[in-house]
């Protein structure tokens, strides 16, 4: 993915610099939206597991979100919640876990604990996978949108190829690596549809 320089940035119009601040703003603010409703469907899926809070930690750990990303996301995430659903949570409080009883306290129950407890373990942990992969497909959706904006901005603009305007907007993003060469690959494949030469039909 080529990488787009300060100077590239220096020489925008000034016009299209502001449309394109707007579009990352725009960008930024559907991105935590995005991120909110993927914390809720991961909240739904551990209900019976845990607290609504934690499974929204889980998430934001999950996703590998730093601090700047994940206090806006967890509160965007609990407001989409509404009163209905915090009192079903509050009322599953009593009924979650495999917690420690009586029916444990002999040798083969304790071994009973261990694995029903592991395996409890590997279930989240292969549930939070499985959610993981969803929600980066997700983002990448909506990042592709976002880019596909900043190249029509800088094609009206007649100021960039629309690779190096898919690059600009990966890199103001700053997205993680992985993310951003899914974004700028598939970006890429969209525009060859429409701007590669067609082969003659045989």
């Amino acid at each position: 993915m080529p990488s787009v320089s300060s100077l590239f940035t220096q020489r925008l119009p000034a016009d299209l610099a502001r449309k394109l601040d707007r579009t990352e703003a725009a960008a930024r603010e559907a991105l935590i939206d995005v991120h909110a409703n993927l914390a809720l469907d991961l909240v739904a899926i551990l209900a019976p597991r845990m607290p609504f809070d934690e499974a929204i930690d889980r998430y934001i750990e999950t996703m590998e979100l730093d601090g700047d990303e994940a206090e806006p996301i967890g509160t965007r995430a609990v407001a989409l919640m509404d009163a209905r659903e915090v009192s079903e949570d509050l009322a599953r409080e009593g009924h979650r876990g495999w917690g420690w009883d009586w029916r444990y306290a002999t040798p083969m129950g304790a071994l009973r604990y261990i694995r029903r407890h592991k395996q409890r373990s590997d279930e989240e942990n292969l549930w939070l996978e499985l959610a993981a992969a969803r929600a980066e497909e997700t983002l990448v959706t909506s990042h592709i949108r976002f880019a596909m904006e900043f190249v029509e901005l800088m094609e009206q603009h007649q100021h960039a190829d629309p690779t190096r305007a898919v690059a600009h907007y990966v890199e103001r993003l700053d997205l993680p690596e992985l993310r951003a060469r899914m974004v700028y690959q598939r970006a890429l494949a969209r525009l060859a549809d429409d701007l590669l030469p067609r082969l003659p039909e045989e």
